[in-house]
């Protein structure tokens, strides 16, 4: 499949836009889409970072917008202009708070599917798939802004992280004092100072600060460092997830390294540092997550200092940050959103005797078992035997599903009376909850229905305990019967 990206990064904007698109573009790259960048060169670009990680990019630069053109349709005309005649893209995936609709629509010349990612829901959508990671995010709020066939994916459970930041979980130690400051690539609030400042009056921290590239306070940062023991300042640096790992307090934005420290149970505290930042970061707060400061301008260096201290002197707290962070965002979100873009070419093929022992494997999974019909484990033999039978019946279909990455998981369809099938269904472990199982059993469908033309209807038969295949069954447009009832008779 290819796939275009459509973000912009700036001194003024900031690199959030274009920071969480490479995160998910390297997660469709590893599902075998071919992924581009379609980017305005405005002051502050990263082009060279997106094609230092080896995607294309198609670049413009900032436009003269003429008398009475919208925004919107001087961007199209821009990207058009630079893509090569013939293009045409699976997906189109915009994430620009400038574009909307009109340009959606407009995009479809050029893509057979649009997703949008998005945080304010302040505009209408012409998308099949909305996508906003934050933890507010709800359907009311887009309803009036989509069509009723666009899919949501709503929630930190589809945070863009990249997987760097997915490490075992450890225990804040009693005695911290090691704080990693950074509000972006730009700091466009210009938090920094007064944040080392507040620093500068606790004794014994240990600070690394990034300043993001071209600071304009970059002398100042530097002498609030100087002949600090411990203290460190750099532009930038290519190991952040190490160093928030190390650290045991974060201070900086509620922008994209929400997510990460999230993920890493990194205790923080948090400023916003642009209008749409508040709700979410106020969300977060109410949850439990972080310490939220408030507004860049409404806070002060004391307040920095207290909260620091408190926060620092009371590891049942910073405890209590970490437990909860991690438990709402486990970092496997850029892999939700590239299954969900990606699932319907998702690869099913017969099964073979070869796959014996995988399908073993898979079905002896604890997890599997525990949802199943039949929990009890497989004896090989049997399982063979089974197998074999399977393979024979033409009132059987049995299906392998693979992605670019390996085996995904198994459906079979046992056909009955009244043109009927039953189907039922597990993943293969390493695969569940990224939404593989809408995938399988959306292409399934369409594979049985393939192999038996007269079929009128598939039921399946569902533990009542079991959420996440009602959940799954009900999502793909499964009618659940009122009532089920079974005797059964002791021996």
């Amino acid at each position: 499949m290819k796939v275009l990206l459509r973000a912009d990064a700036s001194s003024s904007i900031g690199v959030g836009h274009t920071a969480r698109c490479l995160t998910l573009a390297q997660a469709l790259r590893e599902q075998g889409a071919q992924v581009s960048f379609a980017c305005c060169l405005l002051d502050g670009h990263r082009r060279a970072a997106i094609e230092q990680e080896g995607f294309e990019v198609f670049a413009w630069p900032q436009p003269e917008q003429a008398p009475g053109t919208a925004c919107w349709a001087a961007d199209i005309v821009a990207l058009r202009a630079v893509l090569p005649a013939d293009a045409w893209f699976d997906w189109v995936i915009v994430d620009h708070y400038a574009l909307d609709a009109r340009w959606e629509q407009a995009a479809r010349a050029f893509a057979r599917r649009i997703a949008v990612i998005d945080d304010l829901a302040d505009r209408d959508h012409a998308a099949d798939l909305l996508l906003d990671q934050n933890f507010g995010a709800s359907e009311a709020r887009y309803t009036p802004r989509l069509t009723a066939a666009c899919r949501c994916l709503l929630g930190p459970r589809y945070a863009l992280v990249r997987p760097a930041f997915q490490v075992p979980a450890s225990s804040p130690p009693r005695q911290a004092h090691r704080v990693l400051v950074s509000f972006g690539g730009f700091d466009v609030a210009g938090m920094l100072p007064r944040t080392l400042q507040a620093l500068a009056g606790l004794d014994g921290l240990q600070v690394t600060c990034i300043a993001g590239l071209g600071h304009p306070h970059r002398e100042a940062l530097r002498q609030l460092c100087a002949g600090r023991a411990g203290w460190d300042l750099h532009d930038f640096v290519d190991d952040m997830p190490l160093r928030m790992a190390a650290a045991d307090l974060f201070i900086g934005a509620a922008g994209g390294t929400t997510w990460e420290r999230a993920a890493l149970g990194l205790p923080s505290l948090c400023v916003s540092v642009a209008d749409n930042q508040r709700a979410g970061a106020e969300a977060m707060a109410r949850a439990g997550m972080h310490l939220y400061l408030g507004e860049a301008g409404q806070v002060d260096m004391l307040a920095l200092r207290q909260a620091t201290a408190l926060l620092l002197n009371n590891q049942a707290l910073r405890q209590s940050f970490a437990e909860r962070s991690r438990a709402l965002v486990d970092g496997r979100g850029a892999q939700r959103v590239a299954v969900a873009l990606l699932g319907e070419q998702l690869a099913l093929r017969p099964a073979r005797l070869e796959d014996a022992r995988l399908l073993f494997d898979g079905r002896n999974a604890p997890e599997v078992r525990r949802r199943s019909q039949q929990g009890q484990a497989l004896h090989w033999a049997e399982h063979q035997a089974w197998l074999a039978a399977i393979l024979a019946d033409r009132q059987r279909l049995l299906l392998i599903a693979e992605s670019a990455d390996g085996p995904v998981g198994s459906v079979r369809y046992d056909r009955l009376p009244g043109q009927r099938a039953r189907v039922s269904l597990y993943l293969f472990t390493g695969r569940f909850g990224l939404g593989w199982g809408r995938a399988l059993l959306g292409r399934g469908e369409a594979c049985a229905r393939q192999h038996w033309p007269d079929l009128l209807a598939i039921e399946a038969q569902v533990l009542p305990d079991n959420q996440a295949s009602l959940q799954l069954f009900t999502g793909a447009g499964f009618v659940q019967a009122p009532c089920a009832f079974e005797r059964v008779f002791q021996e």
